[in-house]
């Protein structure tokens, strides 16, 4: 199998990765081809994933993106790893940490966030300047290595002005931005449509083996229903104004985290030791979605659901 930068830059190429925007009446149809992006490969749909993104939040900002670019959205931020921006000669001076950086050997631009006096900032960035720098990783599971998420650091680098992309404080306040957070869930869901797909087709002439199987065929039900329903609801209110993006967003990605967590358990059960050994795709399928899926924050995403629904009831 070709190497995955060489994989990502095809599609490119032949224009499969832009897909149709958030909101404009088609967004079933990306959360389907988010989700088969996942069922082939998780590594090649957590790429895939990025650039559409990148793509999505430049046209919700009016802003054209780079010709021919590799895009990545690197929007992580830790206690220990952030990048600053300050205002320099009509442009900008970035500088900092930034975790996470998924494809940071190969992709060629990104979607960078920095904070500054102003309030957080997004830039359109190339990645082919001096100052930029890949430090040593921190990656120490096999599953989704091939992405190349690394650190990133940012030693004085000069960006013009024109490179800002939308006001300060944009990139989170924006309707987008949970319309966006369903597409990783989708490509979760499209790793455990892989599983359940293979698991299907292993019949161990069991009554059991069978039973899990039933239930993992619903599951796949399941997936594919919340992503639909999702996706019908962003189009019938693609500005947010009844605000129930970011609940939404919240527990369609626990609906999906927990539907593929039963399919990840299941999956042994019903095939038990065979494909996880003897199909070496299977078992990177099955490896990345465990590490995929903590980009759910569980409980705490939760914990903000709940008063919403608080909120709801006393409008009552």
């Amino acid at each position: 199998m070709p190497a995955l930068e060489e994989r990502a830059r095809g599609h490119v190429a032949a224009g499969e990765w832009r897909l149709p925007a958030p909101g404009r009446g088609h967004t079933i149809d990306r959360h389907r081809a988010l989700a088969a992006f996942g069922r082939e490969d998780l590594s090649l749909a957590r790429i895939a994933e990025g650039h559409a993104d990148a793509l999505a939040i430049l046209d919700e900002a009016g802003h054209a993106p780079r010709p021919n670019a590799l895009y990545a959205v690197w929007a992580a931020d830790g206690p220990d790893s952030q990048v600053h921006a300050e205002a320099r000669n009509g442009g900008w001076c970035i500088h900092g940490l930034k975790q996470f950086c998924s494809g940071a050997s190969f992709v060629t631009a990104a979607l960078l966030t920095a904070h500054s006096d102003q309030g957080l900032l997004l830039f359109d960035v190339a990645l082919d300047g001096g100052g930029i720098r890949i430090e040593a990783s921190r990656w120490r599971n096999a599953a989704l290595a091939d992405t190349d998420t690394f650190p990133v650091s940012w030693a004085a680098v000069e960006v013009p002005g024109g490179c800002l992309v939308g006001p300060p404080d944009w990139y989170l306040t924006r309707p987008g931005f949970w319309h966006g957070a369903i597409g990783p869930a989708a490509c979760w869901a499209g790793g455990a449509l892989s599983l359940i797909e293979a698991a299907c087709r292993f019949d161990r002439a069991d009554p059991h083996s069978r039973a899990h199987q039933g239930a993992l065929a619903a599951s796949a039900w399941a997936l594919a229903a919340i992503l639909d329903q999702a996706g019908r609801e962003i189009d019938a209110d693609p500005a947010d104004r009844e605000t129930q993006a970011r609940v939404r967003a919240l527990k369609v990605r626990h609906l999906i985290e927990r539907q593929c967590t039963e399919v990840l358990d299941r999956f042994g059960r019903a095939t038990g030791p065979h494909l996880l050994v003897g199909d070496p795709q299977i078992a990177r399928q099955f490896a990345a979605l465990g590490i995929y899926l903590r980009q759910c924050h569980g409980e705490r995403d939760l914990a903000a659901v709940g008063p919403s629904l608080q909120a709801a009831q006393r409008r009552l």
